[in-house]
């Protein structure tokens, strides 16, 4: 089976390191994967692109204006027939619009994977994007959640409930992430900066619902009422950068809580830290926290999304109630305090080996790749049922 999984993609994130670790697990299985990356026109080689290449996992740029137009549309489909594919698999909003609302006879059979969901302001651009998002998933055959919270989202209202599918996320084993990082080293200032004392690290993009803010008033709090040992260290690049520089010189934290930028696998440091904080205000299943629960590292988290059912409602790691300033603070204080193992290290490390696997998600998604090609097959030949394609 040919699978062309499309993806506009800024950067490296959690939605594009799934869809590589899928990509790369279906090529091992047989499958012929191909991933379309849509970018704007004269957009050179992305990282995104050159990972995946690097992955040996065929990449085929798509440029295309931004707007969907018909000519738009066109182009698209002309690249989609010179590739051939047996399932069109959409990982963001751009393709569902483009491609959803039109008959299936000229797209084939699709699905699209939502890898989360943030609301865009009121009469917005990405407002707007969102509508017309909403619209495309009630046309397309497959939608996939990557937890159960998210079928509550509103955006699914109108969507039949025998469309919507969970596939939780999955990562390779450990060893495996680290034979792919071979030979990328760790900036040395950051991995001295973490052995220098006690590190809290938390990785995300520097974005507003990540609650970076709030996590460095928490952080000055903690170190206040007895934590004056540690450190934090954020990892990650994005638009709130430049307003968490000036945050953490007027909290007086200089020095003792820095930004790193990005870091390609920057989970890394998580061998050597205290613990791993995640202070988000809105989440789906970050891939991130799967990580630093193969690392077995003391894990404090917002309840938001599907963190809860990750950490076993604090089974696997500390909870506490997303943009709340005492409780955070309050955690990180019992972080400090606490030894950089316990029980709950073992049960997450445990949970990620058995579970979230990216064995275990490509087995999940071949099942709703067969049941949707089939479903075509006997619209088109009046009852006629594909078999389950293996290759």
């Amino acid at each position: 089976m040919r699978i062309l999984h499309l993806i506009h993609s800024e950067g490296i994130y959690g939605a594009e390191r799934v869809l590589l670790y899928l990509a790369r697990e279906q090529r091992r299985c047989g499958y012929s994967p191909v991933i379309g990356s849509i970018r704007d026109p004269g957009t050179a080689e992305t990282p995104f692109e050159v990972l995946a290449g690097s992955w040996q996992l065929p990449v085929v740029p798509i440029r295309i204006a931004p707007r969907p137009t018909p000519g738009v549309v066109r182009s698209l489909l002309r690249t989609m027939r010179e590739l051939k594919s047996d399932v069109v698999h959409s990982h963001g909003y751009k393709a569902n619009i483009l491609l959803g609302p039109l008959p299936r006879r000229m797209r084939g059979p699709m699905l699209s994977t939502l890898h989360g969901w943030t609301g865009g302001r009121t009469f917005s651009a990405l407002w707007l994007y969102e509508q017309l998002d909403r619209l495309a998933l009630r046309s397309i055959d497959a939608v996939v959640l990557v937890t159960r919270q998210m079928l509550t989202l509103a955006a699914l209202r109108g969507v039949s409930a025998t469309k919507l599918h969970v596939i939780e996320n999955g990562i390779p084993a450990l060893e495996a992430r680290l034979a792919d990082l071979e030979g990328a080293q760790l900036p040395a200032e950051l991995t001295e900066f973490v052995a220098r004392r006690p590190t809290l690290v938390a990785i995300g993009r520097l974005s507003a619902e990540k609650g970076f803010s709030l996590l460095l008033e928490a952080f000055a709090r903690a170190r206040a009422q007895g934590g004056h040992s540690h450190q934090l260290l954020i990892v990650g690049e994005g638009p709130e950068r430049q307003a968490l520089a000036s945050h953490i010189a007027a909290l007086g934290l200089s020095g003792i809580a820095q930004l790193a930028g990005y870091v390609g696998g920057a989970d890394r440091l998580l061998s050597g830290a205290h613990g791993f904080v995640m202070s988000s205000i809105t989440e789906g299943m970050p891939l991130v926290l799967l990580e630093a629960m193969q690392w077995r590292v003391p894990i404090l988290a917002t309840a938001v999304g599907s963190i809860p059912e990750l950490l076993d409602a604090g089974r696997r790691g500390r909870l506490v109630p997303p943009n709340d300033l005492v409780s955070l603070a309050q955690g990180l204080q019992e972080m400090m305090s606490a030894n950089s193992t316990d029980h709950r290290t073992r049960t997450a490390h445990s949970a990620v080996t058995a579970h979230f696997t990216s064995q275990r998600m490509s087995a999940d998604y071949a099942k709703v790749y067969d049941s949707i090609r089939t479903a075509a097959a006997a619209r088109q030949n009046g009852g006629a049922r594909l078999p389950p394609a293996a290759s």
